[in-house]
């Protein structure tokens, strides 16, 4: 009986196909535990992302009715800072 060098090298074709599924399956199975354990933790910056984003919206809206809270809002980059004269213009060239 002889032996076909083409079966023998499907055989080993298929045996490294099968490692590198192996592979790949034990790296895909790595991330998505790695996915369960910090699917809380991104759920928990959400809901406080969420809190933050509705609380900046009632100060904006509160500050149309009392504008003395302004300063504090631009303060912190909730509110656009009104511009000063001298900033507005470009700096005049000194001459020569």
């Amino acid at each position: 009986m002889q032996k076909d060098p083409v079966i023998a090298f499907l055989a080993g074709a298929v045996c490294l196909a099968a490692f590198g599924v192996f592979v790949l399956t034990m790296s895909c199975e790595a991330r998505f535990r790695q996915l369960r354990t910090i699917q809380p933790r991104v759920a928990s910056i959400q809901v406080t992302q969420n809190l933050i984003t509705g609380l900046a919206n009632e100060v904006m809206e509160y500050s149309k009715h009392n504008p003395a809270i302004d300063p504090l809002l631009q303060q912190v980059g909730l509110k656009p800072g009104k511009v000063a004269p001298a900033a507005a213009k470009p700096a005049a060239k000194p001459a020569k």
